[in-house]
């Protein structure tokens, strides 16, 4: 399930706000150097990112059904080898046209999710940065701090609008927010933590150059005890 979770968050913000952010685009045709590098890795290191990513989340869905804390680390590389070989074989339809070579970077400071964009004829790279981080309440929260087209800085707010629409449209539970000037997306911990005899508790998300760190702790619920409090705090008292 945080396979699911942080897959399908990042793809709905590539998706959506790029789409978003290409269509509000000036004729800007210079390019993150971020970008570049991402592009120019050799096709047999994207498919092994691509198969690494892959075993990194099995073992983290094996850890999480189990007592205890766990613990993982996803590099950029294999979120672009994911982006590169995975994403068109599994979902072909799922990025529209003008929305092309879909990669990542990842510094200590911020999450950049950037696509090639190709509106009203002009070729441009469009980047997004987020900052990931876990609420007080244990949710996950992503908040959108800048759009670049090129090198421009772009407004987010009918970015945000279309990102909104389309988790509404998802039935995603995923509720707003606002930091400062910041639009930030909260998705509820219930995506992860919905087993009845489990607590799945995210701890903390940690940046650094080219790697995201994700850490939390599943803890056991006695059912019987809690159905037992229950049945005797309903129980009629005795005279």
């Amino acid at each position: 399930m945080i396979k699911r979770v942080i897959l399908l968050v990042l793809l709905a913000v590539v998706t959506v706000l790029l789409l978003g952010a290409g269509s509000m685009y000036l004729a800007v045709t210079s390019s993150q150097p971020y970008y570049a590098v991402a592009l120019e890795q050799p096709p047999e290191v994207l498919e092994e990112g691509s198969r690494q990513l892959e075993s990194r989340f099995t073992t983290l869905s094996s850890d999480l059904e189990h007592e205890g804390d766990w613990r993982t680390v996803v590099s950029a590389d294999e979120v672009n080898g994911w982006l590169a070989y995975k994403l068109p074989e599994s979902f072909p339809e799922l990025l529209p046209q003008e929305i092309r070579d879909p990669r990542v970077a990842i510094t200590p400071e911020q999450l950049i999710l950037a696509a090639r964009s190709d509106v009203a004829g002009v070729d441009t790279v469009v980047s997004v940065l987020v900052e990931p981080y876990v609420t007080e309440d244990g949710d996950l929260a992503i908040e959108l701090q800048q759009v670049l087209a090129g090198m421009l800085p772009v407004p987010t707010k009918d970015i945000v609008d279309r990102l909104q629409i389309a988790v509404r449209r998802a039935r995603l539970p995923i509720r707003w927010s606002r930091n400062g000037a910041n639009t930030v997306m909260i998705v509820d911990r219930e995506l992860w933590d919905h087993e009845i005899t489990q607590h799945r508790t995210l701890e903390a998300i940690e940046l650094s150059e080219g790697e995201l760190f994700l850490s939390g702790r599943t803890e056991e619920v006695d059912v019987e005890v809690g159905v037992a409090e229950t049945s005797s705090a309903d129980a009629p008292l005795g005279k």
